[in-house]
């Protein structure tokens, strides 16, 4: 089942806050295929300004939102 999340994240060297929105693929045991959708700074999509560097941290960063998120659906899981 696919599902999307957006998340806020710092990156570049003046910890700069950026949109992310990140699409990933998920069961209930696990999420895979994550991939960064759009990352942008005040409306301004800057996704193909972004160094190697940037991009990793805020992949990284979203896998911890997803992570995230993915608890505290379980947390709060009503049937």
């Amino acid at each position: 089942m696919s599902h999307t999340i957006e998340f806020q994240a710092a990156t570049g060297a003046g910890g700069v806050e950026v949109n992310v929105t990140m699409s990933f693929e998920a069961d209930k045991y696990t999420s895979w295929a994550e991939n960064i959708d759009m990352v942008t700074f005040n409306g301004m999509d800057i996704m193909g300004l972004l160094t190697e560097e940037q991009f990793s941290e805020l992949e990284a960063q979203g896998m911890e939102a997803i992570k995230a998120q993915r608890e505290w659906e379980v947390v709060n899981y009503e049937p």
